[in-house]
């Protein structure tokens, strides 16, 4: 059962990083990790030590996802390739996406509702209180990164896709800004690696927000809930979250979470989930979903 739990976590580490990596999410060096390779015989060693020791599946879980962790740096932040004859540096192709370091997309009158998938790898990432007057604007200061905007709905039910394109690795510190409109009732979708993500939505109103990261920081303020479940879906792992929701707003916290630090102001445990007291009662409210690993979790109630 042990030696399943470990394989379960090495497959979800590989194939997650796979993952971002064929979407462009992240840039990751898989040449790099071929030195680490007796790391895998210590995983293999730990599994034969504890596995039948008081307490094993929590100590197998910590030292493979310390490992998986230890990994993924190496992977996210190496700039050698490694070949027979030595290695070589190397960066990523030029650009050929047609990036700029602004992008923006017009508020159309009577647009109610739109949605955004934005993804973003090694960046600090900003998304302040003060309404645009564009639907959804970005822009960096940083040449090393290239922002991509596409509408693939129509005026009134937009559908924004964001990308973010790190043209060289390097160990410059790249920033977005990023500003929303409003007015409309929003759905995003956000997949970043290796961020750090600053949002105050106190201002907007969101109907869905799913965030997608690992080895991220999130501090994301909201304001009260504007539909009958504003539903927010956190997947981190080895990450740093802080979720500030008004002391009056209606929440749920539903986690699947191993090795996850917590604290939440304000809730009591009902059934297998976590409730502020008028959750029950209220009409509007948020239902919040963490699921991850190795995270440490932190909910104010402002």
């Amino acid at each position: 059962m042990k030696g399943k739990i470990s394989t379960g976590i090495w497959f979800i580490f590989f194939g997650v990083i796979a993952l971002l990596h064929n979407f462009d999410i992240i840039n990751f060096n898989f040449w790099a990790l071929i030195p680490y390779w007796p790391l895998l015989i210590i995983a293999i060693g730990a599994n034969l030590i504890f596995q039948n020791r008081a307490h094993g599946v929590l100590i197998l879980s910590a030292i493979n996802i310390c490992l998986c962790i230890f990994l993924g740096y190496k992977g996210m932040t190496s700039t050698e390739r490694f070949n027979f004859g030595g290695p070589i540096n190397y960066s990523t192709s030029d650009d050929t996406l047609g990036t700029a370091p602004l992008v923006e997309i017009p508020f159309a009158t009577g647009t109610e509702q739109a949605s955004l998938e934005f993804n973003v790898g090694a960046s600090t990432i900003t998304l302040d209180s003060v309404p645009s007057t564009q639907l959804l604007k970005a822009s960096t200061p940083n040449a090393n990164v290239g922002l991509k905007l596409e509408n693939t709905g129509d005026s009134l039910l937009p559908h924004l896709d964001l990308t973010s394109v790190i043209k060289h690795n390097n160990n410059q510190q790249n920033k977005i800004q990023l500003a929303l409109h409003a007015s409309p009732l929003w759905n995003l979708t956000i997949n970043m690696g290796a961020s750090k993500f600053v949002a105050d939505f106190s201002k907007h109103k969101i109907e869905y927000l799913e965030i997608n990261a690992g080895a991220a920081s999130l501090d994301m303020t909201f304001g009260m809930p504007q539909t009958q479940e504003s539903t927010l879906e956190i997947n981190t792992a080895a990450s740093n979250c802080t979720i500030n929701v008004p002391k009056d707003a209606a929440c749920k916290l539903e986690m699947e979470s191993i090795l996850t630090s917590k604290k939440f102001d304000g809730f009591h445990k009902k059934e297998d989930a976590q409730q502020t007291d008028n959750y029950d009662t209220a009409e509007k409210k948020y239902i919040i979903k963490i699921t991850g690993a190795a995270n440490s979790l932190k909910i104010n109630r402002y």
